[in-house]
């Protein structure tokens, strides 16, 4: 069974949208990941816990973000010699994977089991939750191989046209992720340690059963053992893109980090709510991530074609798409904030308190999902410049309205939430900028 499919030929909007709807199908099993552990943790064992998860959340989520930049330069240059037609070097970038992801892997590895209690106590974690925290933080950086090698395998897919073979695995997974949890943390009382161990089987089960399914079933993965010899060239484009993509989720994932420091001087019940909230506001990313991933491979292959027109044809639908659902989710926050937050907690005041962020942050969805449609356009394309400025913008915009707006004291608490969508305005406004004055069409990165 083969799902390969060419995106240089075709109406730009069929092909994006079936290329997008397995990446959003499987985006939100993949939130089933933090959302299982969120929502079994906080209704069964307390609210507590479920901050203890909150407050490595984002430090876990800069080490996953460095193998999901590297893994996006890895598929992009795949994917422009893919539009090209360059077969044996399609197996050669395949082959040089494996060599950056596993050092890579290794290297953060080691940086979350050793440095885990010390990460969390500069991030001023409550004593009263820091075991928790640690322990899930400590068992989650266990299963980093195994995240990088399922995200490495699934960027090379998609730089396949291939976007419905990743989903059908993460989607076992999840379901596998769900059971265990409710079996670790409520029949063998496990706590917070047995949601992360059922996150770690999960993650390194899908990135098995991917792995051995595209080995007998995908011809790019029949590599060659000449093939198999380290190509310093093309690890070089490899990383000439992927390493800025890190840099820009580590610098995403940086802000993050500092902002929960924020959030952690506000105590436990501001951090239950926006451990909660965020989780909500992911299932809300998962379309735009999709868009984004899309657009990412979609411009790749053109590029790699020399299709410039039918890239900005493309561009336009994922601008149409991602506003008219970014205006459907204000609607939706609005009228269901409470139930979403009734997901997690039963505690009156950190539902009300969430529900009223929600509707706050809903406002700038729309700015959230330009973002990541310029984004796409110019990963695509391998502009690793903006790259860059983007995830800087995101860092001074994050840590600056936040810890700006909440020393005033009419804004306080609120603060966290117009942080965040104070920053998607800055960076989709330097992403449209970018795109807009063209200079991503001489950004193709194959000869």
């Amino acid at each position: 069974m083969n799902f390969m499919q060419d995106m240089t030929k075709g109406s730009p909007f069929k092909l994006l949208l079936s290329f997008s709807i397995p990446l959003l199908i499987g985006s939100l099993f993949q939130q089933f990941y933090t959302m299982a552990d969120s929502i079994i943790v906080g209704k069964f064992v307390g609210a507590d816990a479920l901050a203890s998860i909150g407050a490595c959340s984002s430090v876990i989520y800069l080490l996953f973000s460095l193998f999901l930049g590297l893994s996006a330069g890895i598929g992009i240059v795949i994917s422009q010699y893919f539009g090209a037609g360059d077969g044996s070097t399609v197996r050669k970038g395949i082959a040089c994977s494996v060599y950056i992801l596993l050092a890579a892997s290794i290297l953060l590895t080691l940086i979350g089991l050793t440095l885990a209690r010390p990460i969390l106590t500069f991030l001023g974690t409550p004593e009263e939750i820091m075991q928790d925290a640690a322990v899930y933080f400590q068992i989650t950086s266990g299963g980093i191989v195994a995240v990088a090698f399922y995200n490495g395998i699934s960027s090379i897919l998609r730089a396949l046209g291939d976007s419905r073979t990743p989903l059908i695995f993460l989607a076992l997974a999840a379901l596998l992720n769900v059971g265990l949890d409710l079996l670790f943390v409520t029949v063998f009382h496990m706590g917070v340690a047995g949601a992360a161990l059922a996150t770690a089987i999960a993650q390194f089960s899908s990135a098995c059963a991917c792995l051995v399914f595209s080995l007998k079933t995908n011809p790019y993965f029949h590599i060659k053992k000449e093939e198999f010899r380290p190509d310093t060239g093309l690890i070089r484009r490899m990383m000439h893109i992927g390493l800025p993509l890190a840099l820009q989720n580590a610098m995403i994932a940086f802000s993050c980090v500092m902002l929960q420091s924020v959030i952690n001087s506000f105590g436990t019940m501001i951090m239950a709510v926006f451990t909660a909230t965020n989780r909500i506001e992911n299932l809300v990313n998962q379309i735009y991530i999709a868009a984004n991933t899309a657009l990412s491979n979609y411009t790749a292959q053109n590029l790699g074609a020399g299709n410039t027109d039918r890239v900005r044809a493309g561009t336009r639908c994922c601008i149409q798409i991602t506003v008219g659902f970014s205006l459907l989710m204000v609607l939706v926050m609005y009228l269901c904030g409470h139930m979403f937050m009734g997901w997690f907690v039963t505690d009156r005041q950190v539902i009300e308190t969430g529900a009223q962020a929600l509707k706050l942050i809903s406002l700038f969805f729309v700015f959230w999902g330009l973002l990541y449609v310029f984004r796409g356009v110019l990963n695509g394309a391998g502009n690793a410049g903006f790259a860059l400025v983007s995830g800087i913008l995101e860092v001074v915009g994050r840590m600056g309205c936040a810890f700006l707006l909440t020393s005033i004291p009419f804004i306080g608490q609120w603060g966290i939430w117009l942080a965040e969508g104070l920053t998607w305005i800055l960076v989709s406004a330097a992403g449209a900028i970018c795109y807009f004055r063209g200079k991503w069409t001489q950004k193709k990165l194959i000869a």
